[in-house]
């Protein structure tokens, strides 16, 4: 028989016994900490700060490789080292190869044909970064200042004999020599020539010369060497005529054959070029008719020999070479007015002699020596 009083009883609250016997077991419960970091939702803020941290990580790896990583450039400095020097002499001729492979690709060899002379031609443009330029330092001698410098300054090379016509023909960037004598710091030369009817044979042989030095020089032919007058006396004076103009043919034909050089002015304005009448000393005439840079002063007497000396066309030369015989009279007072003209151009004057006239010592005392120039004692044959 049960005892009442083990029957539950509704609405009574059972004993600590008994709810300890009812209530799960949670060995693994976690603790306050955890529990209250569930409860702000600090796993997704956590994971946030991981996925962030990653990122960060990455880019940060990713910027370092680049700075450490081999950069190409065209210059290193060489800090006066041999593996600077070393390095340096690497890239420089990476660099050279570079640009010629450039060069080669965007400018590639053409030819070009002009018909005429005088036509104009457009050549196609090059960049200026595919040209192999001189480094200005070195033209300057900067190569010596500073440290780390990469040698001493310099320049090489040359532009052959001569270049250009008219005011620039025969220039040359190496000494010149006339006949074995160098003419000293002289780059560009003209010559005024003796060519009275016993100098003219002398003419193929100082042309020769003169080209073979500074080919394309301006050569002035006078007839005769003396130096006196006045250019008020004739208007004719003061006016050279290329030889290539057809009026050349008349003076050639007239003044290089037998007419009287005393003829008066008035007769002389008469004298015509006559195709029947043979051409003196015709090769001369043909080799004087088709050079450039040549200039002749129309038959006016022999003693004014100065309008050549002191003619435009020789005003841009160092030096002038003048050959005549040197027979033909000459005034102080006519010297003293060439050699002013001569200091204020700067020029020197040399002469050669074919023959050491009358007037020969007082042109080398009176011009030649004042002037810096020398004279020239090397003998021509006279053929």
């Amino acid at each position: 028989m049960t005892d009442e009083s083990d029957i539950p009883v509704a609405g009574a609250e059972p004993d600590e016994a008994s709810q300890t016997a009812l209530a799960p077991v949670n060995p693994h419960r976690p603790n306050r900490f955890v529990v209250m970091w569930r409860k702000i939702g600090g796993g997704s803020l956590g994971f946030s700060i991981l996925l962030h941290a990653a990122i960060l990580l990455f880019m940060a790896s990713y910027f370092i490789v680049r700075q450490i990583s081999d950069k190409q450039v065209d210059f290193l400095p060489g800090g006066g080292t041999r593996q600077g020097a070393e390095a340096s002499a690497d890239l420089a001729e990476k660099v050279a190869v570079k640009r010629q492979q450039k060069l080669n690709k965007i400018t590639p060899l053409q030819r070009v044909v002009v018909e005429n002379i005088n036509a104009d031609v457009t050549l196609p443009d090059v960049p200026m970064d595919a040209l192999s330029l001189p480094d200005v330092s070195s033209m300057t001698g900067g190569g010596k200042l500073g440290s780390g410098g990469f040698g001493t300054g310099g320049a090489g090379g040359g532009f052959g004999n001569g270049f250009g016509s008219g005011g620039m023909g025969g220039m040359t960037f190496k000494p010149i020599f006339m006949f074995g004598m160098e003419l000293k710091n002289v780059k560009k030369i003209a010559v005024v020539m003796d060519v009275s009817r016993s100098m003219t044979r002398y003419l193929p042989i100082v042309t020769k010369e003169l080209d073979k030095v500074a080919f394309g020089s301006n050569l002035v032919l006078y007839f005769g060497c003396g130096l006196t007058g006045e250019t008020k006396q004739n208007k004719a004076l003061d006016k050279t005529i290329l030889t290539t103009d057809d009026d050349f043919k008349t003076f050639w034909q007239v003044w290089e054959g037998k007419t009287p050089l005393n003829m008066p002015m008035e007769d002389r304005r008469k004298l015509k070029y006559d195709p029947g009448v043979p051409m003196p000393l015709k090769d001369i005439y043909e080799m004087m008719s088709k050079r450039k840079n040549t200039w002749y002063i129309d038959f006016c007497g022999i003693t004014y020999a100065w309008t050549a000396l002191m003619s435009k066309e020789v005003e841009q030369a160092d030096a002038i070479y003048w050959f005549a015989d040197f027979q033909d009279k000459v005034t102080e007072e006519m010297m003293d007015k060439v050699l002013k003209r001569l200091k204020a151009r700067k020029q020197k004057l040399y002469i050669h002699a074919s023959v050491k006239g009358r007037s020969f010592e007082q042109v080398r005392d009176g011009l030649v020596i004042p002037s810096g120039g020398e004279v020239i004692e090397t003998e021509l044959p006279k053929k």
